[in-house]
């Protein structure tokens, strides 16, 4: 009787095997309801790698380290566990296994690299968010700044990542300003925080002020009515107005968002949303479909409309429109990008955009007359001034003199 052959082990592997391996494994960590995963993509999750429980009882270190081979050695076959959305997702790749390191967090600018996302507290109720439609709100789950110390207190906390802070809302953490300034006191790298700005937050506009946040709200509209059906909450004005402030922060990283519902994909939310926009001016305008979770796929009409938003967007705005499923690993996201850029391509060759059609920032120009006399922006506005036998009417730069008496 022929003998098996025995299964590799981690330890049996040697310096030049090729192996499969994903970066988020490697230095990633996604904090999730249930504990610490190594990622979260869009639609995929990885296997659940330290649960809350574990959590409670005391973790290390090297208790991550070793949760991080056992699902390297599921991914390539070396155990029986289940590897899960790791086995399709796109983003495993090839590797010497030499090459292979589990003992850092961070050090790369990986797409989720770092995942904040251990509560699911809330002040609006979308239509496309899983958490509202089954009622699952729920407080923090444990402290993320006791796993980072595990790493920072073995100097193997790096900067230099994407972290995404979303939920649930942020701003409504009660340590959500420690969490910031942790990040940033440590030099980690660059924060997204996904808040739906119905709260204000100092922290964020301190953040914003220096560039070291980029704001990312989901505002999918540009209609009152819309908004308040789609969110939940008739709360449109006030997001408007805080995101004036934020906007007036002077910051380079405000994103603005749109996720396509069949109840928002009607011309009239296409082009409030395109006027709201020229108004605020984002630095960039990011489009998703409601995620297809499950076997579920993205609709025609949903891809035709955000081609056409985006064409719309590039044709009066800027080249600011971005694709925010452009890092997900699940395959059905492939097919949906290759056909959205066709179809975005497509409506630029029907109709090439001309530049010349986008609206220029509004700007006052003051005459010299007006500086050498010391104007101010409101007297050239509107003014009444006395000069030499005259006086001198001014709105909005137009000149009305009249003869004072007795001059």
């Amino acid at each position: 009787m022929q003998q098996q052959e025995k299964r590799k082990t981690f330890e049996d592997l040697k310096p030049n095997d090729v192996i499969k391996i994903c970066p988020h494994l490697e230095i990633g960590c996604s904090f999730q309801l249930d504990g610490i995963h190594a990622c979260c993509l869009g639609t995929t999750l990885s296997p659940l790698l330290i649960s809350n429980e574990q959590i409670k009882q005391g973790i290390t270190h090297e208790t991550i380290v070793e949760s991080r081979k056992r699902l390297f050695e599921a991914i390539n076959g070396l155990n029986n566990d289940n590897p899960g959305a790791c086995k399709t997702c796109t983003f495993i790749k090839e590797k010497k296994f030499k090459d292979v390191n589990f003992e850092y967090l961070g050090g790369y600018k990986l797409p989720s690299s770092f995942n904040i996302q251990h509560y699911t507290e809330c002040n609006e109720r979308c239509t496309y968010c899983c958490y509202a439609q089954n009622n699952d709100f729920r407080k923090p789950q444990y402290n993320i700044l006791d796993i980072w110390n595990l790493f920072k207190d073995k100097g193997k906390l790096r900067g230099d990542n994407w972290i995404d802070f979303s939920g649930g809302e942020p701003a409504m953490l009660k340590n959500f300003d420690e969490i910031i300034n942790y990040i940033l006191d440590n030099d980690m790298g660059t924060v997204v925080v996904y808040s739906n700005a119905a709260i204000y937050s100092e922290a964020i506009a301190r953040g914003l002020s220096e560039n070291k946040i980029i704001l990312t709200t989901s505002v999918d509209t540009g209609l009152v009515s819309t908004y308040k059906n789609l969110r939940g909450a008739n709360v449109f004005p006030k997001v408007l107005e805080n995101l004036i402030r934020y906007r007036n922060t002077g910051t380079r990283g405000l994103w603005l968002k749109y996720v396509v519902c069949e109840s928002n994909r009607t011309e009239d939310d296409m082009y409030s949303f395109l006027t709201t926009m020229m108004a605020l001016k984002p630095d960039r305008i990011m489009f998703c479909p409601d995620f297809p979770y499950g076997d579920r796929e993205i609709p025609e009409e949903t891809i035709d409309f955000i081609a056409k938003l985006w064409y719309l967007v590039e044709k009066y705005i800027g080249d600011i429109a971005a694709d925010f499923s452009s890092e997900y690993g699940e395959p059905k996201w492939k097919k949906y990008q290759k056909t959205l850029f066709n179809k975005i391509n497509s409506l630029k060759l029907q109709n090439p955009i001309e530049k010349s059609l986008r609206l220029k920032p509004f700007e006052i120009v003051l005459y010299k007359e007006h500086i050498n006399k010391k104007i101010t922006i409101f007297q050239y506005i509107f003014s009444i001034m006395n000069e030499s036998s005259h006086k001198v009417i001014r709105i909005f730069g137009f000149k009305l003199k009249l003869k004072r008496k007795n001059k």
